[in-house]
């Protein structure tokens, strides 16, 4: 199955309109479109941020053909880095409220 049917099921399975995404990840109905005829390759990020809204790993997207693997793996290991930069930013909201109180 291609990216654009995945997401289109995704979309449909949490009952949500082309334009509910589409707001919430700041494109247009048009884009989403786009996404689901599989006539534009959503970017790295707009892919995560759906992976995101429609609680759903970006691995789902890509699926598991061979063909795939490299862009699975890449995007494997964005989310690790995406994780691990949360974590930091995490620490570092923690430290500048401890040195703002002092």
């Amino acid at each position: 199955m291609k990216i654009g049917k995945r997401i289109r099921a995704a979309r449909e399975n949490a009952s949500m309109s082309q334009k509910d995404i589409a707001k919430i990840i700041g494109v247009s109905d048009k884009t989403i479109s786009g996404y689901e005829a599989d006539r534009i390759l959503p970017p790295l990020d707009k892919l995560l941020q759906l992976a995101l809204q429609l609680k759903l790993p970006i691995t789902y997207f890509v699926g598991n053909d061979s063909k795939d693997y490299k862009l699975s793996s890449r995007l494997l290991a964005l989310e690790a880095q995406l994780i691990k930069i949360s974590s930091e930013l995490k620490l570092i909201r923690i430290e500048a409220r401890r040195i703002n109180k002092e």
